[in-house]
């Protein structure tokens, strides 16, 4: 006789009970795999952390929260000033990158793959849950490149410590 099947652990009503004060109208299914949980966990404790510098209790609206091209996406609205925006902003980056190289199954180090052909699929996926991702398309660390006054900089992720490295890309004006 088999045993019964425990009931999966609901992630997104935990987080949603956890931060219930600063989110608007009613929770929103988040279309990312279980893998992530902690990928968002970190987002929403950043958020709230942001917030706690706003004069008065504010509400944020989730619009979206979905997985797309192997990455976490968020959409907000945010109505709130310059400073909390910044670090939101920051936060949602740091989610970003931390779901490119975080197994989008079971939360494990991955990489983004891809399935072979033309129209292929992107994953984040470790080598456990690789079975039809053959194909790596990042190699090394999630990286983005900017540019803004200062000049041109690479941001690089860190998933053991968990931050972005901003490195001055040659020619850039690193003042």
């Amino acid at each position: 006789m088999s045993r019964p099947k425990m009931p999966a652990r609901d992630w997104q009503a935990e987080i949603y009970a956890r931060h219930q004060y600063w989110i608007a109208g009613k929770p929103i299914h988040m279309a990312v795999g279980d893998g992530w949980a902690d990928v968002v966990a970190r987002l929403f404790d950043r958020i709230e952390k942001a917030l706690a510098g706003e004069p008065v209790p504010t509400k944020i609206a989730l619009i979206d929260v979905k997985e797309k091209y192997a990455t976490v996406r968020i959409d907000l609205l945010l109505p709130v000033g310059p400073e909390a925006e910044a670090a939101i902003d920051h936060a949602i980056l740091l989610a970003e990158m931390r779901s490119e190289c975080t197994c989008d199954i079971c939360g494990a180090p991955g990489t983004v793959r891809s399935t072979l052909g033309q129209s292929g699929w992107l994953a984040a996926r470790c080598e456990d849950h690789s079975d039809g991702f053959p194909r790596r398309v990042v190699k090394g660390h999630p990286r983005r490149r900017i540019q803004d006054r200062r000049g041109t900089f690479d941001l690089v992720y860190d998933r053991r410590t968990d931050t972005i490295v901003e490195t001055p890309v040659d020619g850039g004006d690193s003042r």
